[in-house]
């Protein structure tokens, strides 16, 4: 073998990514992620911390190892490294809002992370149940302002659509954490919309906001235990 061959093998090598331990660092950026909206949620600033600090160290250890060598699933995405980059940055907004004490923002300043990845997977075709959740969390959002600001015909317009896009969620692959509750997890989100369509008909804009406020509540139940957003 000559001088040139080696060195080509050698550089073939160093691209090599490891996929299994980029899936498993990504789960475990996911699993904080999940429980630092959680915990900012609940006013629950011991966990908060624990997990927004978790979250900043699994993502920047994957931008700084990953960022110019993704995975295959990336590979051909341009803006991979700009994104991952950008998912760094929103974590540590979060962390440093902790640091204020303002716990309302340290919540709100996560959000912007389940567009990023849902860009991310949207782009490079690998949707999955963790995706239909973020769709149907930004229509569920926009249904629960209408409801506050006593729009119950604005409501009403959503039901179609939130019906809709929590039956993607359950013909979505199950993911690895679903236990034998997860069907019956997912129903309950569905008899939510049910009781709020059944509110929304008797025009009563206080019942509205009450069941617009369940539905939140039931879909919070399930995403915190199989919430995929980070993969």
């Amino acid at each position: 073998m000559d001088e040139g061959t080696e060195n080509e093998d050698i550089t073939t090598t160093d691209m090599v990514v490891n996929e299994t331990e980029f899936t498993e660092v990504m789960a475990e950026a996911n699993t904080a992620y999940v429980k630092a909206l959680v915990s900012t949620s609940q006013k629950n600033v011991s966990a908060s911390r624990s997990s927004i600090d978790e979250l900043v160290n699994k993502l920047t250890y994957v931008s700084d190892t990953y960022g110019e060598a993704p995975p295959e699933m990336y590979a051909n995405d341009k803006n991979w490294q700009s994104e991952i980059k950008r998912a760094v940055l929103i974590a540590e907004y979060s962390q440093e809002m902790l640091d204020e004490n303002d716990i309302e923002s340290a919540h709100d300043a996560l959000e912007p992370m389940r567009d990023l990845f849902f860009g991310l997977h949207e782009r490079n075709n690998v949707l999955h149940m963790g995706d239909h959740l973020t769709m149907f969390h930004m229509t569920m959002e926009e249904a629960i302002t209408a409801a506050n600001a006593n729009d119950t015909e604005l409501v009403a317009s959503y039901i179609p659509t939130l019906e809709e896009q929590w039956q993607d969620v359950k013909n979505a692959t199950m993911p690895e954490s679903a236990d034998s509750n997860y069907n019956q997890s997912l129903a309950t989100v569905d008899t939510a919309i049910e009781v709020l369509d059944d509110s929304v008909a008797t025009g009563n804009s206080t019942l509205v906001q009450q069941d617009a406020e369940s539905l939140r509540l039931a879909f919070a139940k399930v995403f915190a235990k199989y919430g995929i957003v980070i993969s």
